[in-house]
């Protein structure tokens, strides 16, 4: 693990920018998902992994706004803390819960939602690490 000394500061534009080009980069996956599904027959997949990919983006919009909400708190962040930890737990099993669900109902939209989830994620954590590494370069 790195020392969060040794991490440049990553001011507020910088993840403001990251995170636009996460979701830009998600809306661009989600219309090749849905014309690559429409051509190799599975409309369906296409659609889970844009529901996959709109899942994912909203989870990243509710934590970064409760997470803009703590710096406002004051010096008992730690109790705050339990409502954001809480609620986040909370959208990831709504959003598990509905990924198996429709694993069973529905095995194309299922595996599509997993496979967008997955694919926003990625998007997410090359945009952040780009962030850093941008960063770290400019300090």
């Amino acid at each position: 693990m790195i020392p969060s000394d040794r991490l440049p500061d990553l001011d507020a534009s910088r993840l403001g920018r990251a995170l636009r080009r996460t979701r830009v980069g998600a809306f661009v996956a989600g219309v090749l998902a849905l014309a690559i599904g429409g051509v190799v027959g599975q409309p369906l997949g296409g659609l889970g992994m844009v529901l996959g990919l709109v899942a994912g983006a909203l989870n990243t919009r509710s934590v970064d706004a409760a997470v803009a909400r703590l710096r406002n708190v004051g010096p008992d962040v730690k109790a705050t803390r339990r409502p954001l930890i809480t609620r986040t737990i909370g959208r990831l099993g709504v959003v598990t819960a509905v990924v198996i669900t429709m694993l069973i109902v529905e095995a194309p939209i299922g595996l599509g939602m997993l496979v967008g989830l997955i694919v926003y994620q990625a998007l997410f954590l090359a945009s952040m690490l780009g962030a850093v590494l941008r960063s770290g370069a400019s300090s």
